[in-house]
């Protein structure tokens, strides 16, 4: 998409063309630079800054930022917050969402470049740190998708030789998942789907994930991350047991109060309980799509 677009001048204003020429973005702003992972920086008559997509909505607004890159690379951009004094303005590094992946407490990030991503060099004063952005940027962002392919839910089945996938939650930052076998792909819905699917996508920072998702919902390329509020577990108290029997017994009946073992992660899903999660919309994905 980006390599089809023109930047175009009408007197001291630019604006941006498609590839056969149709303008989409009138002659507005007093400079473009060229789309990257679906974003544009722009500067207004005032000289401010501001990342537009490709129907001139401004993603990172302007006045938020003194300075932008001016290119996003594999999803990520330097910036510097505005100080009063401009020697004070600190660096940082933003997604294509504007989320903060890299805090603004350096005073120098150097040039992001892709085969660095891994070890980009930032400096406070004179002391120098390395940053791995595949550390940092640990939220997956659902946006500047590409689709690589879609399957139904039973087609994904069959794909990854799995019977069933399992809808949970990271309790540490509450964003849906689901699993399948060992591993694990995203959820983008915000209730029960009513005709799932599960594409392939590649996002702007260039990670490649399988996305649940509603059929209708294919081909957009920005879509809201699924966050849940985890119920509360209250755990009971368990008489000793003698009889591993008894207790197991005991435990299976619990399923509502149900937590996992090892701590990092829940099946609760909104107003759904860990049995319907686990039980019946898993149970429903056996099927073709006939999902309740």
């Amino acid at each position: 998409m980006d390599n089809n677009l023109q930047i175009f001048q009408e007197e001291d204003l630019f604006g941006v063309k498609n590839q056969v020429g149709e303008i989409i973005i009138p002659p507005q702003y007093k400079e473009i630079q060229p789309f990257s992972c679906g974003l544009a920086l722009v500067r207004n008559s005032q000289y401010q800054y501001a990342y537009i997509n490709i129907i001139n909505k401004q993603v990172i607004p302007f006045g938020r930022y003194s300075w932008c890159d001016p290119q996003f690379t594999c999803g990520f951009a330097r910036v510097t917050e505005y100080h009063y004094l401009e020697e004070n303005n600190k660096w940082g590094i933003i997604d294509t969402l504007g989320n903060i992946v890299v805090p603004f407490k350096y005073d120098k990030i150097w040039a992001i470049k892709e085969e660095y991503l891994f070890s980009i060099k930032a400096f406070t004063d004179d002391k120098e740190e390395k940053l791995n952005l595949y550390q940092l940027a640990n939220k997956v962002i659902f946006d500047g998708l590409t689709y690589i392919s879609t399957y139904s839910v039973e087609a994904f089945k069959q794909l990854v030789n799995c019977k069933k996938l399992y809808v949970k939650v990271s309790p540490n930052a509450n964003q849906l998942f689901f699993t399948y076998g060992c591993n694990i792909g995203f959820v983008a819905v915000t209730g029960v789907p009513n005709e799932p699917v599960i594409a392939i996508v590649a996002n702007s920072c260039g990670k490649v994930f399988p996305l649940l998702m509603e059929k209708v919902d294919v081909g957009k390329t920005t879509l809201p991350i699924a966050k849940v509020t985890p119920k509360k577990v209250t755990p009971k108290a368990y008489s000793h047991k003698t009889s591993f029997g008894d207790y197991e017994e005991e435990r299976m009946s619990d399923a509502d109060n149900w937590s996992d073992p090892y701590g990092d992660e829940q099946a609760y899903y909104d107003n759904w309980s860990r049995e319907e999660v686990d039980n019946d919309l898993a149970d429903a994905y056996e099927g073709d799509l006939d999902v309740r």
